[in-house]
């Protein structure tokens, strides 16, 4: 039996859902996350799995929940009423392989309320929700325990209207971003996926505090902010949660790309001899779902940066137009053995 029928069936009574709840604890309390996914044409509800081989993932496997129809859809006589936390959402038995839920008689900020009140009442709080929305204007629920992932066409639209008692975990933005926000608690975003224009590639660079970043810039900018970036995380001086950085520059008049030698020699980088072949670096999404793959793009490099206050090791990569960064949870020692006996065919590398 599914989890989108467990769920079904503890809407006929109290009594069902406490019994359903009492028998399948250790199956409710097991799953990965909880994804609200909506502004897109397929808005649903499905729970994220993520597979793991030999202690890292490699896959998300979603199961199917809910889907759900906006106010477009007219409600014919096999739907039926539930009542969700006060509220009344119809839903109707799909041939297809989930439930389907119509909110044509509430706002979606209701419909967020009342969705993250019914499961986190019945699947529990052990499991963390996630809400995936596609749109540009946003009403957001003001709700406890919800990691709010927005992918819209430029954070403008909505960050001024933004609460100050609401984080999101995860932003893309679509279009060219031009001008930095003037609001530095946007780079506290624990991740990042940006198209940006070179100037907002250095404010990015100066005030990042969260975990993962990913730029696409459109033109050059001022190469030498990339050493400022890498002397001030090698000096301990900010940026302590950051996981990692990737740049990748698509200037078609920049004929020489990103100076290397300039950058890493200013930075006082490391690097491993040319007989050893450094771990190749990926790491966890900080939202998994919603992308190919649950992980960073593998890279690696034989350049290095240690961290002055606790010797943590940063790989760095400069590859003509693309700058990564990425960050190792182990000191330089540790580092140098694993770097003893990676061989180079174990490397993947994606730019």
């Amino acid at each position: 039996m599914t989890n989108a029928v467990l769920l079904l069936l503890s809407f006929g009574s109290f009594n069902v859902k406490e019994m359903i709840k009492l028998t399948q604890r250790k199956r409710l309390n097991n799953l990965g996350s909880m994804v609200f996914c909506t502004g897109s044409p397929n808005e649903e509800v499905y729970i994220s799995n993520i597979i793991y081989n030999q202690g890292k993932p490699v896959r998300e496997i979603q199961e199917p929940i809910l889907g759900i129809a906006g106010g477009y859809m007219k409600v014919e006589k096999d739907w039926f009423q539930v009542k969700m936390c006060g509220e009344l959402i119809y839903f109707q038995i799909s041939d297809i392989y989930r439930p389907i839920l119509c909110y044509s008689n509430c706002n979606k900020e209701i419909l967020i309320k009342c969705l993250h009140r019914c499961l986190h009442d019945f699947f529990g709080g052990e499991i963390e929700y996630q809400w995936w929305t596609h749109a540009n204007k946003i009403v957001f629920p003001e709700v406890e325990d919800l990691t709010i992932c927005i992918k819209a066409n430029s954070p403008k639209a909505f960050w001024g209207a933004l609460p100050q008692n609401i984080s999101i975990k995860h932003f893309e933005g679509y279009d060219l971003m031009m001008d930095p926000l003037k609001r530095s608690d946007f780079y506290k975003i624990e991740c990042l996926r940006l198209h940006v224009f070179g100037s907002v590639v250095e404010d990015v660079l100066r005030n990042i505090e969260g975990r993962q970043a990913d730029i696409t810039c459109s033109v050059g900018f001022n190469y030498s902010k990339l050493g400022n970036f890498l002397k001030r995380w090698k000096l301990g001086k900010a940026r302590h949660k950051l996981e990692y950085f990737k740049v990748q520059i698509q200037d078609n008049m920049d004929r020489n790309g990103i100076p290397k030698v300039d950058i890493l020699n200013y930075a006082r980088c490391k690097k491993l001899d040319d007989s050893r072949y450094g771990p190749s670096h990926s790491i966890p999404f900080a939202c998994g779902s919603h992308y190919p793959t649950p992980t960073t793009p593998s890279f690696w490099s034989h350049d290095y940066v240690v961290r002055e206050s606790d010797k943590r090791v940063a790989n760095v990569r400069i590859e003509d137009f693309c700058f990564i960064f990425g960050v190792w949870e182990m000191a330089e020692t540790e580092f140098l053995k694993m770097a003893a006996k990676e061989g180079p065919y174990l490397r993947l590398e994606y730019l």
